[in-house]
């Protein structure tokens, strides 16, 4: 009787842990891949929401409305022209933390029209106090060849690549193996966001049995290092 509730519970376990990992899924933009828990879920707007209401971006021409504009796993929505209009504050929160792992841990995706546009960015541990800003420009970004067609309040479409403008947190001071839960955007002089998103990092692996060999060695910390990279 012991090992037939001991099977269950066993396999109760397993159901539990495979459905946790499949609620996480990979969204792909060019060559970076993007956790879909990593898209945050709020946003607050310094204005209210003013600005975003009269320059949304989406490729079904309809306002998605707060927080729509910069929530979501996709990237089929955003705001137009962020630097101007008195450049609000975007503050995006995320229910699943962005964990400070090994090289880039999230990005900025933007719709790039001009090429010259600069983003201010900080970031919190707990959602009430952030970092300072630090500012990227869109040139550092890359150009990952995916277009969409986004209507711009009502007008349009009109055709833009999406730029990935990858970043590390511990630029911002974060250390290894912490997170944050919120983000603050800003930008100028018309920077078109569409997204701030944490990347994917690939799951754990049984290692093969040659690697299993190098493990004593300098070559097999290399090998185990690389697994663990994110594919940025």
């Amino acid at each position: 009787m012991r090992r037939h509730w001991l099977s269950a519970i066993i396999c109760a376990l397993a159901f539990c842990l495979a459905g946790a990992r499949a609620e996480a899924a990979t969204i792909a933009l060019g060559t970076f891949s993007f956790d879909s828990n990593l898209f945050g879920n709020t946003l607050v707007e310094s204005d209210g929401g003013v600005f975003s209401g009269s320059n949304w971006l989406n490729i079904v021409n309809a306002d998605p409305g707060n927080p729509g504009y910069l929530t979501g796993a996709n990237f089929d929505t955003g705001i137009a022209n962020i630097g101007s209009g008195g450049t609000p504050i975007y503050t995006i929160g995320y229910s699943t933390p962005i964990v400070n792992g090994a090289g880039d841990d999230f990005a900025i995706v933007e719709a790039t029209y001009s090429g010259a546009d600069t983003y201010r960015i900080a970031v919190s541990t707990d959602g009430v106090t952030f970092s300072s800003f630090l500012s990227f420009l869109e040139t550092i970004g890359t150009n990952t060849g995916v277009t969409r067609n986004y209507f711009y309040g009502g007008g349009g479409p009109f055709l833009a690549t999406l730029n990935v403008i990858s970043l590390d947190l511990s630029a911002f001071g974060i250390a290894p193996g912490a997170s944050i839960v919120a983000v603050q955007i800003s930008g100028s002089p018309e920077a078109d966001l569409i997204r701030v998103a944490g990347f994917a990092t690939e799951q754990a692996t049984v290692p093969e049995p040659a690697t299993l060999l190098l493990l004593g060695t300098g070559l097999g910390a290399v090998a185990a290092r690389r697994r663990m990279k994110k594919r940025a």
